[in-house]
């Protein structure tokens, strides 16, 4: 069986191939949000999902480790490395303590931060090849601007589980968002960009880079206000 799914949150979709393992399906392959599964006993399998070091690999430790651990590498993907080991082996815990687990999400979050700046970068690239006229570079400004925004949120979600573990410790972060959300201001402004790239034609030049740069206005307000103001030690 073969099932798609995006997930950009790795617990929520730690969470889906268990359930799918408990309803008997176990998870064997993945590519680009296509997971394969076979029938298997129900809840024989239980899955955690890692972050590695190194692109759609593991190195011989981190391979031997897990096998020492009975936990089974089934498929790397990226830096993401999903795992499964029997259910009757017991409890399958990756990060244990707070200190770790803060490690695995901060390195997570940063992968997460650079991979949305570089596609805020080729957004804007694609809009400039727009304006010149390129209607495939307006296809993709508009698959950018969605993915930007998802990766936003993406970042924001991830810190906000940052936040939370250090709290545990009794530590105050400074790093704290107002919501954990991407301000509606930055798919505002994208939006607006591209719709005011798709009328270039029929609307005076003026008037597009008049609102071209109120687009971008919109965005720069709405990614200082998605930041949000750092927490106040009490």
């Amino acid at each position: 069986m073969i099932k798609f799914r995006l997930y950009f949150d790795k617990d929520k979709e730690t969470e889906w191939l268990n359930k799918m393992s408990e309803e008997g399906y176990a998870m064997t392959g993945f590519f680009a949000g296509f997971y394969w599964f076979e029938k298997c006993e129900p809840g024989k399998y239980v899955y955690q999902i890692d972050f590695g070091e190194k692109l759609f690999a593991v190195s011989n430790n981190y391979r031997e480790f897990m096998q020492e651990t009975g936990a089974e590498i089934v498929q790397t993907w990226g830096y993401w490395i999903i795992l499964r080991k029997l259910a009757a082996d017991g409890e399958f815990q990756l990060y244990t303590d707070v200190d770790s687990s803060i490690e695995h999400y901060t390195k997570i979050r940063t992968m997460f931060k650079v991979v949305a700046i570089i596609e805020l970068i080729c957004f804007f690239m694609e809009l400039i090849c727009a304006m010149e006229g390129n209607t495939w570079a307006i296809v993709f400004m508009f698959i950018l601007a969605a993915l930007t925004v998802v990766l936003m949120n993406a970042t924001f979600k991830t810190n906000q589980i940052i936040v939370e573990l250090k709290e545990r410790k009794g530590e105050v972060s400074s790093c704290g968002l107002r919501n954990g959300k991407v301000s509606p201001l930055v798919p505002c402004g994208m939006l607006l960009s591209s719709c005011v790239t798709l009328a270039r034609e029929t609307v005076d030049h003026r008037i597009i880079m008049a609102v071209q740069i109120m687009a971008i206005i919109f965005m720069l307000i709405g990614l200082y206000r998605s930041r949000g103001k750092r927490e106040q030690n009490l």
